[in-house]
C-alpha cells in the first residue's frame, strides 16, 4: 500500500515537471531567423530571352524570273557594297533592251522632224501629237526593257559576309508577288556589330528605357557575359497568345552589344538582364522579410523588427528591389535587427509575439565556418 502511494506521488511529480517544461518552452517563443539592416548595393533587373542578329542584315531577292548563269562568290565570302554577286541568263533581256533602244532612236528622230514641220505649219496638230505620243510610248518601253536587263545582275546592297547562299548555278529564281515572297538568293550581314532581340512581358515593359545597360549571356558561351545597351523598345505588341484563359502580350526590345566573341553567330540564343535601376550605399534587407500587412486597419508595407525578444510589426517605406534585397527608405535604421524567416513562421507571426533566434553575427560566423569546411573537404577530394 505504501509503495503504491509513492508510485502515485512519483507520477504526479513527473506530470508536473512535464507541464512546467511545456510552459517554459512556450514562454521561450517561436524560433525565427534574423538579419541586420545594413547599407549596400541594390540592382533591379528585367530578365528576358531572345536571339542574336547582325545589326545590318539584308535578304537579296530576285525581281525577275530567270535562270542563274553565274555565282561570283561562295557562302562565307566577304563582299563590298556594289560587287556583282549573281548574274542571270540575260539573252532574252539583252535582245529586248537592244530592240527597245533602236525603236527609241527611230521614234526620237520622227518626233524631232515632226516638231520642225509643225512649227512651220506643214503638218496638222493631230499628226504632231500622234508622233509625240509614239515617242513617249517608245521611251516608256525602252525604260522598262532597260530595267529588266539591269535586274539580270545582282549587286551587293551592303558590305558584309554572305551568311547563306540559297541558289545554285542553273536554278531558276522566281520574283516575289503579293502572295509569294519570291526566291531569297542570299543573306548578307555586317558582323562588325551584333544585336540581341528579346521579348518582354507587358508588365515589365514600363521599366525598360533606351540607354539602359544590359548583361548578355549566350547559350553557346554560358560562362561569358557581354555588356550592351537598350537601343529600341517596341511600341506595339508582337505576340498575343491565349493559353486557356490566360492572355499573354509581349513587346520586342532591341539591345546592341558593346563587344562580343567572333564565334557568335546570328540566330544564337541568349539570356539577358536589363539593369533598370542601380543604387549604392542604401539601406537593404532581405526581400522575403518585407510583406504587405494590416497595421491600424490599413494595409501597408511592413517588417517584423526585433524588440526586447519580441516581434514588433513596423511600418516601412520601400524603394527598388532586386531578386534578393529590398531598399528601405523609411522606418528602419542601420543596425536594426529584423525577422527574415522562415516563411512558415513569418507568415503566421503576430505583433508583440515572443521569439527566439540566433544572433545574426553568430549565424554569419557559422555560415563562414560551414563554407570553410566545405572548401577543406573539396580540396581533400
Amino acid at each position: 500500500m505504501k509503495n503504491k502511494k509513492w508510485i502515485i506521488i512519483g507520477v504526479a511529480v513527473l506530470v508536473i515537471i512535464i507541464i512546467v517544461l511545456n510552459l517554459r518552452g512556450q514562454d521561450i517563443g517561436k524560433e525565427v531567423e534574423v538579419a541586420v539592416v545594413k547599407k549596400g548595393e541594390i540592382i533591379s533587373k528585367v530578365s528576358a530571352t531572345g536571339q542574336l542578329k547582325a545589326k545590318a542584315q539584308v535578304d537579296v531577292t530576285a525581281e525577275i524570273i530567270a535562270k542563274v548563269k553565274n555565282l561570283y562568290f561562295k557562302e562565307g565570302s566577304f563582299v563590298k557594297k556594289g560587287d556583282l554577286i549573281i548574274r542571270f541568263d540575260d539573252v532574252q533581256a539583252s535582245a529586248n533592251y537592244k530592240l527597245a533602244e533602236v525603236r527609241l532612236r527611230q521614234a526620237e528622230q520622227d518626233f524631232s522632224r515632226a516638231k520642225t514641220l509643225f512649227d512651220k505649219g506643214l503638218i496638222s496638230k493631230g499628226e504632231f501629237e500622234q508622233l509625240q505620243l509614239n515617242f513617249e510610248t517608245t521611251k516608256a518601253q525602252y525604260d522598262q526593257a532597260h530595267d529588266t536587263y539591269q535586274k539580270t545582275r545582282i549587286y551587293a546592297p551592303m558590305s558584309g559576309r554572305i551568311m547563306k547562299l540559297n541558289i545554285e548555278e542553273g536554278e531558276t529564281a522566281v520574283m516575289g508577288t503579293m502572295n509569294y515572297a519570291g526566291t531569297v538568293l542570299a543573306t548578307i550581314a555586317d558582323l562588325s556589330k551584333m544585336i540581341a532581340i528579346v521579348k518582354i512581358d507587358e508588365t515589365e515593359v514600363p521599366l525598360v528605357r533606351v540607354g539602359q545597360p544590359v548583361e548578355i549571356v549566350p547559350d553557346a558561351l554560358p560562362d561569358s557575359t557581354y555588356m550592351g545597351k537598350v537601343t529600341r523598345v517596341g511600341l506595339m505588341p508582337i505576340v498575343t497568345s491565349q493559353l486557356s484563359t490566360e492572355e499573354k502580350t509581349d513587346f520586342e526590345v532591341e539591345m546592341e552589344m558593346e563587344n562580343f566573341s567572333p564565334v557568335l553567330r546570328p540566330g544564337m540564343n541568349v539570356n539577358t538582364n536589363i539593369i533598370t535601376n542601380q543604387k549604392n550605399d542604401v539601406l537593404v534587407v532581405p526581400i522575403q522579410a518585407v510583406g504587405s500587412r494590416k497595421l491600424k486597419d490599413t494595409l501597408t508595407e511592413t517588417v517584423y523588427a526585433v524588440k526586447q525578444g519580441k516581434a514588433k510589426l513596423t511600418k516601412i517605406k520601400i524603394g527598388v528591389s532586386s531578386d534578393t534585397d529590398m531598399e528601405i527608405m523609411e522606418g528602419l535604421a542601420e543596425g536594426d535587427t529584423i525577422i527574415s524567416g522562415p516563411y512558415r513562421v513569418l507568415s503566421k507571426l503576430k505583433d508583440n509575439e515572443k521569439i527566439k533566434y540566433k544572433p545574426a553575427a553568430e549565424k554569419e560566423k557559422q555560415t563562414i565556418q560551414t563554407r570553410s569546411a566545405l572548401r577543406f573537404f573539396r580540396r581533400r577530394a
